[in-house]
C-alpha cells in the first residue's frame, strides 16, 4: 500500500468519510506523496500523458503569435505573460525561443507560478540558457495589476472536483469511505457545500436518476486570484472541456472524470492514489459565466485546431525550418495529434477573455472559428 493510501486511510478513520474533493486533492497535490509532487515528470513517452506543447515546437510557437499580438494590441512597453501550471517547461521554452528568432525579448517578461521545488528544477534545466528570462513565483497572490496575458493549458482539468450523483432525493455528493476489505468505497451524502448547494440548484431540472458528473467549484476560485493578479490584459485557457448544454447532456451520465497511467485510461479512479493522474472536462460556460461576473470579457471560445490555424500554420513551420519535412517523418505525426479530430484538434478547446482593454480589430486566434455564443 502506498503514502498516500495510508494517508487517506489513516485521515478517513480520524475524520470520517471524506468529499470525493479532498480524496482528489490529496492524491495529486499533497506535498510529500501526490501525483505532482514526483521526482519525475509524467508528461511524454515514459510518463502517463502528452500534452500540447510536448507534441511539437509549433504548438509553442503559435501561442507565441498570439501574444505578439496581443502586446500589439495592448501597446505596452513590457507584456508580462503569467504561465500557470507550465508542466516541464515545454511551452515557455519554445514561446521565449520564438522571440528570440523575432528580436522581440525585450518587449517580454515571463513569470512562471509553480508552488513544487522539484517542478521547477525541472523546468528550469528544460528551459537552459533563455531559464534567465523566466521569474519564478510561487503563487499567483505573489502578482498584483500586471499587464499583459494569464496563460493556462491543461491546468483547470486537474482541479479537485466535487462529484455528484442524483436520486429520487436530489442530488447527493459522493464521499470516500473504506470498506469491509479496507479498500475505498464510495458513500452518497447530503451537499454539505453553500457553494456546491447553489451551484446544483442552476443544473437541469429533467436529468435523471443515477446520473453522475462533478462540479468544479475551484475555477471560481482560480478566476478570482487571476481578476487580482490582472491589471489589464487577457486570460488564454487551453484545456479540454465542453460548454454546459455538452456537459450535462442525458447521455453523459457518468461524468468526465478519468484516471491516467501510462497512457491508459482507466475509470478506477481510487487504484493507486498520488500514483496516477485524475482529470475532469472543464465547463467553459462556468469559466465564461464567473469571469463574466469577475468583470472579464470573454472575446472568443474555439477548437484548438481553429486557434492555432488561424496563426499561420505554414509560414510558422517555415520560420521553425520544417517546411519540407518528409509527410509522414515523427515531426509530421506530432503535428496531425495537434490538429486532428481524433487527437487534440476537437477535444481541446481556447478561451481568450479580457479584463480593461478595448479590442477593435482581428484577434487572429479566433478568426477562423469562434463559437463563444453556444457558452450561453
Amino acid at each position: 500500500m502506498n503514502e498516500i493510501s495510508n494517508k487517506l486511510k489513516r485521515m478517513i478513520r480520524e475524520r470520517g468519510r471524506i468529499s470525493f474533493k479532498d480524496f482528489m486533492e490529496i492524491s495529486l497535490y499533497d506535498l510529500e506523496g501526490g501525483y505532482y509532487s514526483r521526482k519525475d515528470f509524467p508528461v511524454g513517452s515514459k510518463g502517463d500523458f502528452v500534452t500540447s506543447p510536448h507534441t511539437h515546437p509549433l504548438f509553442g510557437c503559435l501561442v507565441a503569435r498570439q501574444m505578439l499580438e496581443f502586446s500589439e494590441i495592448m501597446r505596452c512597453s513590457l507584456f508580462t505573460i503569467v504561465e500557470v501550471g507550465a508542466g516541464a517547461g515545454y511551452l515557455a521554452r519554445d514561446q521565449l525561443s520564438y522571440f528570440s528568432k523575432k528580436g522581440a525579448l525585450d518587449r517580454f517578461e515571463y513569470v512562471i507560478v509553480e508552488p513544487r521545488k522539484n517542478s521547477r528544477e525541472i523546468q528550469q534545466t528544460l528551459l537552459g540558457d533563455v531559464a534567465g528570462r523566466v521569474r519564478w513565483v510561487e503563487d499567483l497572490s505573489e502578482l498584483v495589476d500586471i499587464e499583459g496575458c494569464v496563460l493556462s493549458n491543461e491546468l483547470l482539468d486537474a482541479f479537485p472536483v466535487h462529484v455528484v450523483e442524483k436520486t429520487g432525493e436530489g442530488f447527493k455528493e459522493v464521499y470516500v469511505g473504506t470498506g469491509p476489505d479496507g479498500g475505498f468505497q464510495e458513500i452518497l451524502d447530503d451537499v454539505e457545500s453553500p457553494g456546491l448547494r447553489e451551484y446544483l440548484d442552476r443544473l437541469p431540472g429533467d436529468l435523471p436518476v443515477g446520473y453522475r458528473t462533478e462540479v468544479n467549484l475551484e475555477m471560481k476560485r482560480w478566476l478570482d486570484s487571476v481578476c487580482r493578479t490582472l491589471g489589464k490584459g487577457f486570460v488564454v485557457t487551453i484545456d479540454y472541456g465542453h460548454t454546459s448544454r455538452e456537459y450535462f447532456h442525458p447521455a453523459r451520465n457518468r461524468g468526465t472524470i478519468l484516471a491516467y497511467r501510462s497512457h491508459a485510461v482507466s475509470e478506477d479512479l481510487y487504484a493507486s492514489p498520488g500514483e496516477q493522474d485524475l482529470t475532469a472536462h472543464v465547463n467553459f460556460s462556468d469559466l465564461h459565466r464567473w469571469g463574466r461576473d469577475l468583470g472579464f470579457h470573454t472575446l472568443g471560445y474555439t477548437s484548438q485546431w481553429a486557434f492555432l490555424a488561424g496563426l499561420g500554420v505554414e509560414s510558422a513551420l517555415e520560420e521553425l525550418g520544417e517546411s519540407e519535412s518528409v509527410p509522414f517523418s515523427p515531426g509530421r505525426m506530432a503535428l496531425k495529434m495537434l490538429f486532428l479530430p481524433q487527437g487534440m484538434g476537437e477535444t481541446h478547446k481556447v478561451m481568450i477573455q479580457a479584463k480593461g482593454v478595448q479590442v477593435t480589430g482581428r484577434i487572429s486566434g479566433l478568426a477562423l472559428r469562434n463559437i463563444k455564443d453556444r457558452l450561453e
